[in-house]
């Protein structure tokens, strides 16, 4: 009898044998949809070792510093924090997980330097599953590979294989579950998969019953991780470390182009280091805000950091539970305002708009 990993192996086979094309998305769509029930009956007979590193979340956010071993991750941990990981050129210098603190613009971000991932993390090479299990609590990742761009493809599919998707967003879509009936699925004209192969690949989850119901254009990949249920989205961005070594340019970008943007850095010489904290600062999409107190004096060196779209409901949860409670209105003025305004709870607060609130008493 076939174990489940020999099973994956060859569906993954079949899958590359396959010729894509419009006529052949749907079986390749039902071959990656039963490796996907394969990998969460792997993950529900491993879940028992599948507990992250110990490590307290921190600051205003956390940054996961995710890469083969010997990529110099520990490095750019010490570059970006000034923190003292250690450093070696041979693989799992780094044992455990290493906080650090990155100060910028007012924000305190958590930089984790995790262990290297190596293959078959996800079924728990390595520590790989406690790794990818702390990094799933991330608010960014940050991929870093050196001038061989080792594992690349390898790391993103072992993220993946672990319920991490990265740079997408979760698309509307939801299931009301019901015992008989049938399976009924509701979607706009422009969704361009079928109603029978969104039912064939429910199928391949075993759901066969209730109501299906998609409120955006979606692919048959975005339907599997909505099956899959343990899906979590990141942002990442992609780093490449010790460009100051000798390596031919043309051919790195050759290997590396096809994951997307990324940046070139050296922790060693600190190139690009400072663009690397502006990138990690703009990737996290923080707002400041100044607070007027009642003497009517900015703080302008400490402000309030939240995240894109929070509303003043969130500045006074962020300061007490009283000033929510007593809260009557508040004035905005700062660079989103040309005149002063007077808002509501509700209103979405813009970056270094200036707030004073006022309570009923």
């Amino acid at each position: 009898m076939m174990t489940i990993e020999e099973r994956i192996k060859e569906i993954e086979d079949e899958i590359k044998k396959t010729q894509k094309n419009k006529a052949t998305e749907k079986h390749i769509g039902i071959l990656k949809a039963r490796i996907s029930k394969l990998e969460l009956e792997q993950e529900s007979h491993k879940k028992s070792s599948g507990y992250g590193f110990s490590v307290p979340k921190s600051g205003d956010a956390t940054v996961a510093l995710v890469g083969y071993p010997n990529v110099g991750k520990s490095s750019i941990l010490n570059a970006l924090t000034n923190k003292k990981s250690t450093v070696g050129n041979f693989a799992f210098t780094t044992l455990n997980v290493i906080p650090g603190t990155l100060n910028y613009n007012g924000a305190q971000i958590q930089i984790l330097d995790l262990p290297g991932i190596i293959d078959n993390a996800a079924l728990g090479a390595g520590r790989g599953r406690e790794i990818i299990s702390t990094a799933r609590n991330a608010d960014l990742i940050v991929l870093v590979t050196d001038i061989e761009a080792k594992g690349l493809d390898r790391i993103i599919n072992e993220l993946y294989k672990s319920g991490i998707v990265l740079n997408k967003r979760k698309k509307d879509i939801s299931l009301k579950k019901s015992n008989y009936g049938g399976l009924r699925i509701h979607k706009p004209k422009f969704v361009d998969i079928s109603v029978d192969d969104i039912r064939d690949i429910a199928k391949e989850f075993k759901i066969v019953n209730g109501d299906i119901y998609i409120r955006e254009n979606v692919d048959i990949d975005d339907l599997i991780d909505f099956f899959k249920g343990n899906i979590v989205y990141i942002k990442s961005i992609m780093v490449v470390n010790k460009v100051d070594m000798p390596h031919d340019e043309n051919t790195l970008r050759n290997k590396i182009e096809k994951f997307g943007d990324y940046l070139e850095v050296s922790a060693a010489t600190m190139y690009n280091i400072e663009k690397l904290k502006e990138r990690i600062y703009k990737s996290l999409d923080f707002v400041r805000v100044y607070m007027r107190n009642k003497a009517g004096i900015v703080d302008y060196e400490r402000p309030m950091i939240l995240n894109s779209g929070s509303t003043v409901r969130d500045v006074c949860r962020k300061i007490s539970r009283e000033m929510l409670e007593n809260f009557r209105y508040a004035i905005i003025t700062g660079p989103s305002r040309k005149i002063e305004a007077k808002v509501g709870l509700d209103y979405r607060v813009n970056d270094e708009d200036v707030i004073t609130i006022i309570s009923k008493y």
